[in-house]
């Protein structure tokens, strides 16, 4: 027989109160695992605690199903209406308003977008936003982990990304490529056809957890046995740039990033035949924030501020 424990304010851990929800709802940890985007481990942990809260089984093995006990179907009669009304107490208790907000927000944007988007998000933030105070990270191999530990309130990459389930990843709208030159490339203003591949060398921008492992202009290619020669794979995309104004190497970019590069670079366009090099942009923040008006907030700012620019989904 399990031993009774006193729950008090001072024991009594809120955050179980969601994962018992699922657990009520689904019969099954490991489905309620990935409904919480986490670990069956993970909820298996928090199971224990509840029945020891509770000093009951909640879920018991019945044949080849798991069924409630009589006690689990009570606490489920009231659950919904309990979670609910804490969910409106902690929104109530964190009101948000741009016009007033003077926290720091720490976003993350891999450095080739960022090139030509943050100066139109940070004049945004200025406007809307103006006690905000607004840090712009490189995404980099530890972004994930800091949005996760909310040392990062949000993060700007491209879709989709190989990320841990206990972040959520948004599709955002697509963003379409070309290849940037140099001025007076002799390929400048002309349409690179498929014959026309191998006679140029390219450089690759590295980008966490999108494009690490195969860059996207040799995977596309690979149906036509054609494998581009790939002088330089670096992050930095200014070393790219300076490596592009200087030589005949070529770099697959975003449009985007095309229009704000200066009188030094020019581009030339994929032909039609060949495969559409392309991507959508990503959002990502934490399942644990999902709710906070914070994240709400910059993530329509973000989508409005896309759509302005022209970049629908």
């Amino acid at each position: 027989m399990r031993k009774a424990k006193e729950i008090t304010l001072m024991n009594f851990d809120y955050n179980l109160l969601k994962v018992l929800a699922v657990i009520l709802e689904t019969r099954n940890t490991t489905t309620a695992a990935e409904r919480l985007c986490t670990s069956q481990p993970a909820v298996s942990r928090s199971l224990r605690k509840i029945r020891d809260l509770f000093n009951d089984d909640i879920l018991v093995r019945k044949g080849t199903n798991m069924e409630l006990t009589p006690k689990a179907e009570e606490i489920k009669a009231q659950l919904s209406g309990i979670i609910n009304g804490i969910d409106k107490l902690v929104n109530v208790s964190h009101s948000f308003d741009p016009a007033t907000e003077s926290r720091v927000l720490r976003v993350a944007i891999n450095s080739s977008i960022a090139q030509w988007f943050s100066a139109a998000f940070t004049q945004l933030l200025a406007k809307e936003a103006p006690c905000m105070n607004l840090v712009i990270e490189d995404w980099t191999e530890t972004t994930p982990d800091k949005i996760d530990a909310g040392e990062i309130a949000f993060g700007i990459n491209y879709f989709p990304m190989e990320l841990p389930k206990h972040l959520v990843q948004k599709k955002g709208g697509r963003d379409d490529f070309a290849l940037a030159c140099r001025a007076t490339h002799p390929h400048g203003g002309k349409r690179m056809y498929l014959d026309d591949i191998s006679e140029y060398a390219y450089a690759v921008h590295i980008i966490q957890h999108w494009n690490e492992k195969e860059d996207h202009i040799s995977r596309l290619l690979q149906p036509f046995s054609v494998v581009p020669r790939i002088q330089l794979r670096t992050t930095h995309i200014n070393t790219i740039l300076n490596l592009v104004a200087d030589s005949d190497v070529l770099f697959p970019c975003s449009r985007h990033l095309i229009n704000q590069l200066d009188k030094r670079f020019s581009f030339i366009e994929f032909d039609d035949a060949l495969p559409k090099l392309e991507g959508n942009f990503g959002y990502v923040y934490s399942v644990k924030r999902r709710n906070d008006p914070l994240i709400l907030w910059v993530n329509n700012t973000v989508e409005s501020l896309m759509k302005s620019l022209g970049i629908e989904s």
